[in-house]
């Protein structure tokens, strides 16, 4: 099994010198961290213990470069706590588990070192036992050891040995990610970069993008160990060479540490909805863990190697003090790629102090609407959702309505494979409905397709004598009532399958009859009258219908097919019309193909109704032009 283990401690408490007394490998590499004795940079080696392949992270432990010492303990397995027997518990011990306990370690071992030098050793660990009281670690193990002696050395092996077979990574359907710690591009090699794996296994010729710069690039070749690879196991540490993928440099984006390689699919974002913690504990010295967060707070995001410039945007308050949880938003200065359930550190503006840290709830979050009741609900059913991807598919289901099938969870950490097989069971248990290249939820689907054709009811009450509500009208009124314009195809299609029918570019029920309104009978009843006595000679339309009122019954009339339109001029009754086409068939069977002029005469109709009533018979297939004559059909 492969794992990474990091130090974490005050500055001069011994961790490069315990991790080269557990490996024979000094990782101070720079001549500046070998002069001053200082580790400035992450430094990393390695450590076989049993079946167990442990790479291991060296950080920094100066406040000065706590900023680095952030970025190297993102994906531990295992955290080395090292505290001095001569000096014991430290601010910068107590920083240092600040960002252990917002990054969600737990596996934790405290290595008690120099104590060569200590007179009473049982002593100081029942101090620090008593230092660590209310803490994450208050019941890790302690093992004292030297490494100048090797006292406790091989003690703290079989401790770590024990540990990790304890470990289990989950990474089952997880995505592949690697955040850069380091960048360089040896002579003739090309782009190398090295981090810590996670998620699931790489090889080379794999395809991964490089977030947020948004460029491919594949896998030429993998280092673990010193040693070349075929594969990479996650919770390894490895180096990639990398193909079609330079070194960033000025005007041109390219590999640089803070940036993030996984498998491509990922949206990038400037906006994280996320759950803030603020342990109660401060850090002696650093007046940042003792004062509240305040809203609207400029912070630094420390998220895996990145560190980006970020406002805290409280959910339900306008300060977080110690000790306190709530749901915060995060807008970034610049964009990021994050998956749901990562967690990161904040550091105040100055970067002199470790504020708060959390867990990532939704990586591509809007800003609209982010300080309600409703956002915090949302985020709080989501907390607990989060590592399981059957549970976080049903949650964006509930929450949503509708995903789309291809990529129904935006960044989730969990592979398409994997979400694709989970909508597949939902669907086959009938608890999520596949319609078109849509998931929905069963509850918001059922919802959706009544409150739809309720639309198109209520249109039919308030109008009773439209015969059909517009299909623009119906869409607008979804809108609404919060429908995006994705899904109306999608409802139109399930209404007009069961019991409603789409004509005359509107959409009705199977069952609507035209109604007139009671208080508009009478006047319906005279239009009629009046046509009726105006046989073919029809009044002039913009006189006739001079009211709103009579303009509504004349629609009601045409689409009851009790009054005909034969132009935007001339109205009939539908009978009226009837009698006339009659009268025209019976004219020609008896004299044969007659002209316009024969016809009206024949009937007494007007030039005005005569032809578009003649047109009407064209189209209706029982007469036909010829010159200037008509024959029947």
């Amino acid at each position: 099994m492969n794992f990474i283990l990091g130090t974490a401690g005050h500055i001069d408490h011994g961790k490069s010198s315990l991790v080269k007394a557990l490996t024979g490998i000094a990782t101070d590499r720079l001549p500046e961290e070998q002069k001053r004795g200082v580790t400035i940079e992450l430094g990393f080696t390695h450590l076989e213990l049993n079946e167990h392949q442990i790479g291991i992270v060296d950080v920094p432990g100066h406040a000065d470069f706590v900023n680095n010492m952030v970025s190297g303990v993102g994906a531990l397995d295992i955290a080395l706590f090292v505290v001095a027997a001569d000096d014991s518990w430290m601010p910068q011990s107590e920083e240092h588990l600040h960002i252990l306990s917002y990054l969600g370690i737990k596996n934790i071992i405290i290595a008690l070192t120099k104590v060569d030098v200590c007179e009473d050793v049982e002593f100081v660990v029942e101090m620090l036992r008593d230092e660590l009281q209310g803490t994450a670690i208050s019941e890790a193990p302690i093992i004292p050891v030297s490494s100048h002696t090797g006292e406790g050395i091989e003690e703290l092996k079989n401790q770590i040995a024990e540990m990790a077979t304890t470990i289990k990574h989950d990474n089952k359907g997880k995505i592949s990610t690697l955040h850069i710690d380091r960048v360089f591009s040896p002579k003739g090699v090309g782009t190398v970069v090295t981090g810590t794996l996670c998620g699931c296994e790489i090889s080379p010729g794999d395809t991964l993008m490089c977030y947020p710069i948004l460029l491919p690039t594949s896998i030429r070749h993998i280092q673990m160990h010193q040693s070349s690879s075929q594969t990479a196991p996650p919770g390894s540490r490895v180096g990639l060479n990398l193909a079609d993928l330079s070194i960033e440099q000025r005007g041109k984006p390219g590999a640089r540490r803070g940036y993030m390689l996984a498998n491509p699919g990922l949206e990038i974002s400037k906006t994280l909805d996320v759950q803030l913690e603020r342990l109660s504990r401060e850090v002696p010295g650093q007046s940042a863990t003792r004062r509240a967060l305040k809203n609207t707070e400029s912070v630094i995001l420390h998220l895996g190697t990145a560190r980006i410039k970020a406002r805290v945007i409280l959910n339900d308050r306008t300060t977080l003090a110690p000790g306190e949880t709530c749901f915060a938003q995060l807008r970034l200065e610049e964009s990021v790629a994050a998956c749901i359930g990562d967690r990161f550190v904040l550091r105040d503006g100055a970067q002199q102090g470790t504020l708060a840290g959390g867990i990532i709830l939704n990586p591509v979050a809007e800003s609209r609407r982010f300080r309600t009741p409703e956002r915090a609900e949302i985020l709080l059913k989501k907390v607990d959702v989060i590592q399981n991807s059957r549970a976080l598919l049903l949650h964006e289901l509930d929450t949503r309505g509708f995903v789309q099938h291809d990529h129904p969870i935006l960044n989730s950490p969990f592979r398409q494979s994997t979400i694709d097989q989970v909508a597949q069971k939902l669907i086959s248990e009938k608890k999520a409905y596949r319609k078109g290249d849509f998931i929905t939820s069963k509850k918001w689907w059922q919802e959706s397709v009544k409150a739809a054709g309720d639309i198109i009811q209520n249109y039919h009450q308030q109008n009773p004598h439209e015969s059909v509500m517009p299909l623009d009208a119906w869409r607008s009124a979804l809108q609404k009532q919060g429908y995006k314009d994705l899904v109306h195809g999608l409802l139109e299609d399930a209404l007009t399958g069961s019991g409603y029918q789409k004509k005359e570019l509107g959409i009705s029920h199977n069952d609507h009859n035209l109604e007139l309104p009671p208080h508009l009978e009478a006047i319906a009843d005279k239009i009629i009258a009046e046509l009726e006595s105006a046989g073919l000679q029809p009044p002039i339309l913009v006189e006739f219908i001079d009211t709103p009122e009579k303009e509504q019954c004349l629609k009601f009339l045409i689409k009851s097919k009790q009054v005909a339109e034969l132009s935007p001029k001339a109205i009939l009754l539908q009978k009226t019309l009837d009698q006339a086409m009659a009268k025209v068939v019976q004219f020609i069977e008896t004299n044969g193909p007659a002209t316009s002029s024969d016809i009206r005469q024949s009937i007494g109709a007007t030039r005005k109704v005569l032809i578009p009533l003649l047109e009407l018979m064209d189209a209706k297939n029982i007469t036909q032009r010829d010159g200037d004559h008509r024959n029947l059909l």
